[in-house]
């Protein structure tokens, strides 16, 4: 099961830059007026980057990365509800994917054995 936390951690730390880089990429193109892309961006990057410390911090058997790698999987999950909440049906899947995503990698790191 650790293995499977530890994939989903990288897997979920990588999506999350990518979709913050698509953001200011976008936004940088199309010269957005709404919110700013570059603070977008700083966010998603601090998510991303807190999550793989996370991740790490399990894959080296520190105990200190179990509480917050299962608080970002719930904020993970909640993302995942607010997707599922819009009226577009690929949100509505996407949602679904977030939160089950989410859900497998909370579930995975508590079946796993504290060492």
């Amino acid at each position: 099961m650790k293995k499977l936390a530890l994939a989903i951690g990288a897997v979920e730390s990588l999506a999350i830059f990518l979709y913050g880089l698509t953001i200011v990429i976008r936004g940088t193109v199309e010269h957005s007026s709404v919110g700013s892309p570059l603070v977008q961006f700083i966010i998603y990057s601090i998510l991303a980057g807190s999550l793989a410390a996370c991740t790490r911090g399990i894959s080296m058997n520190q105990n200190w990365a179990r509480t917050p790698y299962l608080l970002l999987q719930l904020f993970i999950g909640i993302a995942g509800y607010t997707l599922f909440s819009g009226t577009i049906m690929i949100y509505k899947v996407a949602g679904v994917v977030v939160a089950g995503v989410g859900m497998v990698g909370f579930a995975a790191l508590v079946r796993t054995p504290q060492d």
